[in-house]
Order: structure tokens, then C-alpha cells, then sequence
């Protein structure tokens, strides 16, 4: 009939003509069943190529990225931290930081990245505080990241511009509860031997190189630390966050010393304002 004609001719343009038989031969239904079948998945397909082809043509660059995208992961993160202003990523953080705060009052399970993460950004928020802007080319804005110091092992290293124009570093590493320095094949976490080996890939060269001019020129001018985040809450319902030196073999020296609290909204207050 004349479906059955129509059938072939849609057929034959996908190369692929069937007979359709008149008489004899197997069932009818099953030949039109299968071959509508066929039409639809190679349209599907043309249809696809089609739509690449057009995609190819206005944006080449998507195309590539996406057939070249051998580490996803990597290169979404390197795309978001371009896009992210300065403003976007303490927004985000100060947003991550809450939340986090929120989760280790109702003591639920953290994973690795939620203990560490939190550390890092809050960190990077109080250093902020205190007139510093960080230089770390992948800066940690939510609980899962796998930047910061997952990243290069450094989690913070931070500039400020004294009055005079000379400039102050810090170098600083965040410490959830009761987690230590650790031994490595490179010497203690935050030794000087340990932190050369690793400073180039957290700031660049070019900003590492300025650090270590100004480590020579006055030792004083570059300090390494400890920032040590506590979660118990103490009696007026805070937790508090402190800080410690940390000397050229990786070891704390000093007297910790309390820099901010959080109230139970997660809310940052600095020892001064604290009744």
C-alpha cells in the first residue's frame, strides 16, 4: 500500500531500502515494526550529526574541550576559580564556612575534604581579616573541594603591604581539632625544606621567588604558623580558633594564641569583642 511505499522511499534515503513483500514471506507487522525501528535510532544518529556539525561550526572550541577533556575534574575547577572574583570566592567561602560550622554543632560525619576544607577557608577569612590578601592559585569555596592544600600541599600563604611599602608573608597551615604536623619524605609538614619543594606550585614562581628574596633580606618579614581550628564549644556556647608559630624544622614553638570565635550562627567574633 502506499505506507508501505512511503516506508521504502524514507528507507532508501538512509540507504538501506527493504522490499516489502505482498504476499508470502514473513509477517508484515514485524518487517514494518523493525524497519520504523531502524528509521528512527539512524535519525536519531543524522539528527545528532547534524546538531554537532552545527556546533563545530559556531564554537570549535567546545567541541575540542570536550574531546580533549582528559581530566574533567582538574579543568572545571581551573574554568571556576578564572571566573570567580576575589568578592565571589570570600562570599562563597564565608557561605561554606557556616554551613560547616553548622554540621560540626550537630555532630554529623565528616569526610576528609569536610574537616580539611573548612580549616582553609576560615583561615583564609581571618588572615583577611587582619590586612592580608592570599596568593594561592587554587583557593578552596566549598566543604567537598579538592583544591587548597589537597591540592599542593600548602594551605595558605598570604601577603600584606606594611606603611612603609616593605611587605609581610605568612605561610600558614590549617589543623582541624586535634590533627598534627606530620613526617614526610621532605622533612616535617611546614619545615623550610618541606615548603621549597612546594611553594612554586601554590603561588607561581614569580610570587615564590619574592618570598624567598624577602626571607633573606629579613628573616622576620616571612612567619610560617599553625592555624588550629576548635570545635568544642565552651561555656558562653563558642568555639575559637588559634594560632601558633611554627619554626624552620616544622615544630610549634610559642604559646598558642586565641585570634576569633564563632557564636552558635557561625558567626565570626574577634577576641576583643568577646565579653
Amino acid at each position: 500500500g502506499d505506507f508501505g511505499q512511503l516506508k521504502t522511499r524514507e528507507a532508501g534515503t538512509l540507504n538501506e531500502v527493504k522490499e516489502i513483500p505482498k504476499e508470502g514471506g514473513p509477517d508484515l507487522d514485524v518487517i514494518r515494526t523493525e524497519t520504523l525501528q531502524q528509521i528512527i535510532e539512524e535519525n536519531k544518529l543524522k539528527i545528532q550529526e547534524v546538531r554537532d556539525a552545527i556546533k563545530a561550526d559556531d564554537s570549535p572550541e567546545k567541541i575540542d574541550d570536550s574531546n580533549e577533556n582528559t581530566e574533567p575534574s582538574e579543568n572545571n575547577e581551573a574554568d571556576e576559580d578564572k571566573e570567580l572574583t576575589e568578592d565571589e570566592i570570600n562570599e562563597k567561602q564565608r557561605a561554606a564556612i557556616k554551613e560547616a560550622l553548622e554540621k560540626i554543632r550537630n555532630g554529623e560525619k565528616h569526610t576528609n575534604e569536610e574537616l580539611g576544607n573548612p580549616g582553609e577557608m576560615m583561615m583564609d577569612q581571618y588572615y583577611i581579616s587582619q590586612g592580608y590578601k592570599p596568593l594561592n592559585k587554587h583557593r578552596v569555596t566549598s566543604l567537598d573541594d579538592k583544591k587548597g592544600g589537597f591540592k599542593t600541599g600548602i594551605d595558605g600563604v598570604y601577603e600584606k603591604t606594611n606603611p612603609d611599602g616593605s611587605k609581610s608573608y605568612v605561610i600558614a597551615d590549617a589543623k582541624y581539632n586535634t590533627l598534627q604536623l606530620s613526617e614526610t619524605n621532605d622533612g616535617k609538614q611546614m619545615s623550610d625544606n618541606w615548603l621549597e619543594k612546594r611553594l612554586d606550585d601554590a603561588v607561581g614562581k614569580e610570587k615564590a621567588d619574592e618570598i624567598r628574596e624577602a626571607m633573606e633580606d629579613n628573616s622576620d618579614s616571612v612567619s610560617k604558623e599553625v592555624y588550629h581550628v576548635d570545635p568544642n564549644i565552651d561555656e558562653n556556647g563558642n568555639m575559637h580558633t588559634d594560632v601558633q608559630e611554627i619554626d624552620s624544622e616544622g615544630n610549634k614553638v610559642g604559646e598558642k594564641t586565641i585570634v576569633e570565635y564563632f557564636d552558635e550562627d557561625g558567626n565570626r567574633v574577634e577576641p576583643s569583642d568577646k565579653e
